[in-house]
């Protein structure tokens, strides 16, 4: 494959399932520069003549110490321990990485984990893109905050996982790079609350359709709804089970798949009756059956960029019920492939759960619209090309050209 006139260098990780073949594409299509692999095992891996990409650097003492340092913190008896040490096993993986950024067109990375690398990038002449999957991370945190607050939960583990170091640290990197690359509209409105809305580009993510595909059609003499997410505050999850519980189905149960987060159990001990089914962490084979298993996917998230379950539920041909705040409104029409609810409306909730209930038939026209809708506009391959399309189009403005000659610095 010919070099591309746009050459890119990522620095993602691989959180986002969506991006874990990102690098691929773009080593197929000539425009991939070099890889950064931040997070516990750093790597630096590079093109090589015969089309393969191989690893050209590692950091063992790294990943020695990044161990060390969060093993201790793990067994600190919890009265006594500090905020999680992300943000200096965050600082060091950065700027290990940073001195092995070369020259591109585009540099793209994950936010958080990327300031020293930005600035370096910067100076290069590349334009800048921070990705983050998620609202504003600040107007997340208040979120998930203020729900915690308002059942009186104690969310160790969720809202304040993020310190404010970290926080500042991410808005100075919103500051530096040229875009932020968000997945839905909804990510975007938040980002405009913050005042970066014109440096705010949308690339709607993508599912894979081969892994996440529907079932044989069947009848089922059990009516199953299923969530799957981490079991914490800010995922709705009280508003769910109010409304599962206030409905009480006959020949139902809703199951729950997910990491249970300490703060919740009181939650759950409230408000899950007997008809609701926790099942743990799951593998994604696993969790692509329990879709396959069920009829309802229900997700009643408070703040998400573009909740990749609600792609995959759809890709396996389900129905969905989700907030306005988690992203469906890009992905789904209410009242086509799903039904889209106010967050925190139990009422409304509960309504769009019994019409599915009551109207299977319809509702499995609405799954089999839905999987349709993943098919023409939400597979991999559509996220693949829409996200090179933003490299090309940033590449290609006049003041980018410019730039990457030498002749004008970023701002």
């Amino acid at each position: 494959m010919q070099p591309d006139a746009v050459s890119v260098t990522l620095a993602l990780g691989s959180s986002a399932p969506y991006q874990k073949d990102l690098a691929a594409r773009l080593l197929s299509a000539g425009m991939l520069r070099r890889v950064l692999i931040p997070g516990l095992f750093l790597e630096v891996r590079d093109p090589f003549p015969d089309g393969s990409l191989q690893v050209i650097k590692r950091f063992p003492a790294n990943t020695l110490l990044s161990r060390v340092i969060w093993g201790t913190w793990a067994r600190t008896p919890a009265k006594f321990r500090p905020k999680p040490p992300m943000m200096v096993t965050g600082w060091l993986s950065d700027r290990l990485l940073s001195k092995w950024i070369e020259p591109s067109s585009i540099f793209h990375a994950c936010t958080g984990l990327c300031l020293a690398s930005l600035h370096v990038a910067k100076r290069q002449g590349a334009i800048t893109l921070v990705d983050i999957a998620t609202r504003h991370p600040r107007l997340w945190r208040q979120s998930a905050n203020e729900e915690c607050r308002r059942f009186g939960v104690l969310d160790e583990e969720g809202a304040a996982m993020i310190p404010e170091a970290l926080l500042r640290r991410m808005d100075r990197e919103f500051e530096s790079c040229d875009r932020i690359v968000v997945p839905s509209n909804v990510a975007r409105q938040s980002f405009a609350e913050m005042g970066l809305e014109k440096k705010t580009a949308v690339v709607l993510t993508g599912v894979d359709t081969h892994l996440f595909f529907p079932p044989p059609p069947s009848e089922r003499p059990l009516f199953r709804a299923c969530y799957v997410g981490r079991l914490q505050m800010a995922k709705g999850l009280v508003y769910l089970l109010q409304a599962w519980k206030r409905l009480a189905l006959p020949r139902s149960e809703l199951v729950l798949v997910g990491e249970v987060k300490p703060g919740v159990q009181s939650v759950l001990k409230k408000y899950a009756d007997a008809n609701v089914r926790m099942v743990g962490i799951l593998p994604p084979q696993e969790v692509a059956e329990f879709y396959r298993e069920s009829d309802l996917f229900v997700f009643p998230s408070l703040s998400e960029g573009l909740a990749e379950v609600v792609l995959e539920a759809m890709a396996t041909g389900l129905p969905v019920v989700a907030t306005d705040m988690s992203g469906a409104r890009d992905c789904l029409v209410n009242g086509k492939e799903g039904l889209i609810v106010p967050a925190r409306d139990v009422d409304a909730m509960a309504e769009a759960i019994l019409w599915c209930y009551q109207n299977r038939y319809e509702s499995r026209a609405m799954g089999r619209a839905a999987r349709a809708r993943i098919e023409s506009e939400f597979t991999l391959n559509h996220y693949f090309e829409r996200q090179i399309a933003l490299y090309r189009s940033l590449a290609e403005m006049p003041t980018a050209a410019a730039t990457l000659r030498g002749a004008v610095p970023i701002n």
